[in-house]
């Protein structure tokens, strides 16, 4: 599961970019597990905090000293996700456009530990997007090739990850339509409560023990509109959140997605029932799946 670690610091800033003198840090840390015998599943989908470190990871060298990225728009552009208003993932990753008088720098690495960027973000969004956990967000609005491109770099960043001592590399990919499906596990959409298990079209039930609270959560009151976060909900057998609902996810076949989302019935995410797409969508994502190859 992505988890992220902030710790604020006191430091000298540079007078020229930053007003304020705080450091935090965001390090994005993916786990796995076995689901078949051939192959291992993201446990949770691939995040806001996933895609802004590969953005940067790939677009910059110089991680020394902060950088603004409305800056560098037109470098990043090509691997940004469509972006509209109105919803918390587009709030956070416009935050890292924008400019302000007040900002923070916050340290970006990657699964390996290693320091990628360190950013310049405005201060008042950064403290939303921290209180409201806007990075634990699945991507969306990207185009298979996207998610292609950021396949190919998970795989070169897992594997300098290992160790001289490790016996075999990564090879990872997306799923076909079937090797999703041997995956899916039955699991009713209610429990004994009558309170939703996913995050699927009206899914959102203000009877339910928590249901006040959600309703009031700026985040879970869009359930069953809007994905909510990657590690939402209980797992399932195999530890895998949000496998089924919240944003349907790609497969190996460009235009066909599965596991229902936010935006679909619950029965859509069962019985190998498949999404089809074109192009990108507020309510497409996917995760990774890996494969160990043995060193040779």
């Amino acid at each position: 599961m992505n988890t992220i670690f902030l710790k604020s610091l006191l430091c000298c800033c540079s007078l020229l970019l930053l007003t304020s003198c705080v450091i935090t840090r965001y390090d994005t840390r993916s786990a796995m597990v076995q689901a078949t015998n051939l192959s291992y599943i993201a446990t949770t989908e691939v995040s806001v905090g996933d895609w802004m470190v590969y953005t940067m990871s790939i677009s910059f060298t110089d991680s020394k000293k902060p950088i603004s990225l409305g800056d560098h728009y037109d470098k990043i552009r090509s691997k940004l996700p469509a972006l509209g208003p109105g919803r918390w993932d587009n709030f956070a990753i416009n935050a890292f456009l924008r400019k302000s008088e007040e900002n923070v720098s916050v340290h970006f690495s990657n699964d390996c530990k290693d320091l990628v960027l360190t950013v310049s973000v405005p201060k008042t969004a950064w403290d939303s997007i921290r209180q409201y956990k806007l990075m634990d967000l699945p991507i969306v609005g990207i185009t298979y090739e996207q998610a292609m491109d950021y396949i190919k770099y998970k795989q070169g960043v897992w594997n300098s990850c290992l160790k001289a001592k490790d016996t075999f590399r990564y090879e990872c990919f997306l799923p076909t339509p079937e090797q999703f499906q041997i995956v899916q596990t039955k699991l009713d959409s209610t429990n004994a409560l009558g309170c939703n298990m996913f995050n699927y079209v009206n899914s959102l039930c203000p009877d339910c023990p928590n249901g006040e609270k959600f309703l009031k959560d700026p985040i879970f009151n869009k359930t069953g509109m809007e994905p909510t976060y990657v590690g939402s909900y209980f797992p399932d057998a195999f530890g895998l959140y949000n496998f089924k609902g919240n944003v349907a996810e790609m497969t190996s076949v460009k235009g066909i997605a599965m596991g229902g989302s936010c935006m679909h019935y619950a029965s859509e995410a069962f019985d190998g029932r498949r999404q089809t797409y074109v192009g990108l969508a507020g309510w497409l994502g996917f995760r990774v799946w890996y494969r160990r190859i043995p060193k040779t």
